[in-house]
């Protein structure tokens, strides 16, 4: 873990809370809480990991026969884990940072719904739109027969994925690990970092349908190169957001749609699960969201963060 060995407290909560209790004087932290202080992407990956490698291990476990029950969906799995595991780990591991005011500015950026409305089209239309696009462009026969039943079908999904899943998976990847890491080791190692937690705690899954040694190889593959693109858009859609969270859960929502069997992107490629359009998608995406948030020269704050004029990043860092 010593590559992700973060900084302790550098502006949590809002401006100027950086830092401050909350009420009268703490004593010094003490056992694991300090140690979540001096690391806190640390301390959470050390809960949220093991835990959710048990969680999300049931269904392979299941599918092979090693626990009864068969066949089962990892879905469940996977908000539980969301929202048992990861979620009031990183909360917790905020308010030992950054006191309650921490906690509640990260909440807040899980509904800041305030920016332009070309980044809302990104968000919404960026990857079903890109997907169905490259698709086309690989040669893959562009279906519209029932074009408004897919699109209504789509909206309802990812609508219910946002509420029920992917803006509190998101409070957690990008709100709290991505923003935390980007500061001190910049957008694109922070990308990466993230991706290495995001992609290690879904591994389990890879193994919920029969294997061979290739096949679990190109899946581990995959996995990891679209979880780095993805977390790479995150990281510059979070900058020209004034770092919403709901931004990037509804891009979340949206890449879901377009890479997974049965979901829009499937449905207008008729058939055949476009993982592989998807992701030549969200790296298009990717350099063209770079191509147009090229830095320009700004302040730099302490820490090495750039300012709101020069990034567009909130200043809280929860």
């Amino acid at each position: 873990m010593s590559a992700v060995d973060d900084f302790q407290n550098t502006g949590g909560g809002p401006a100027g809370t950086a830092g401050r209790p909350d009420g009268p004087r703490r004593r010094p932290a003490r056992g694991f809480r300090a140690f979540a202080a001096r690391r806190p992407v640390t301390a959470f990956l050390v809960v949220a990991l093991p835990l959710g490698w048990a969680l999300l291990a049931v269904p392979a476990l299941t599918f092979h026969g090693v626990l009864p029950g068969g066949e089962i969906p990892s879905e469940p799995f996977a908000l539980a884990l969301t929202l048992l595991v990861m979620l009031p780990t990183a909360l917790w591991v905020v308010s030992v940072t950054d006191g309650r005011a921490g906690v509640r500015a990260l909440l807040a950026r899980a509904v800041r719904w305030r920016f332009g409305l070309g980044w809302w089209a990104v968000v919404v239309l960026g990857m079903p739109v890109t997907s169905v696009a490259v698709g086309a462009g690989l040669g893959r026969f562009v279906g519209t027969g029932d074009l408004a039943g897919a699109l209504v079908d789509a909206l309802v999904f990812v609508l219910v994925a946002v509420v029920v899943i992917n803006l509190w998976e998101e409070t957690v990847w990008a709100g709290f690990v991505q923003t935390r890491l980007e500061p001190r080791y910049g957008l694109l190692p922070a990308a990466l970092l993230t991706a290495l937690g995001f992609a290690a705690i879904h591994l389990p899954m890879l193994f919920a349908t029969d294997l061979t040694a290739s096949s679990v190889l190109v899946g581990i593959g995959v996995l990891l190169i679209a979880a780095v693109v993805l977390r790479l858009l995150i990281g510059m859609v979070l900058g020209a957001t004034a770092g919403s969270v709901l931004a990037v859960a509804v891009l979340h929502a949206t890449w879901n749609a377009s890479q997974s069997e049965g979901q829009l992107v499937d449905t207008l490629l008729s058939g055949g699960q476009p993982v592989l359009e998807a992701v030549l998608a969200v790296t298009l995406l990717a350099v063209a969201a770079a191509l147009v948030l090229r830095p320009r020269p700004g302040p730099v704050g302490p820490h090495g963060e750039e300012s709101d004029t020069h990034h567009g990043r909130a200043s809280a860092t929860s």
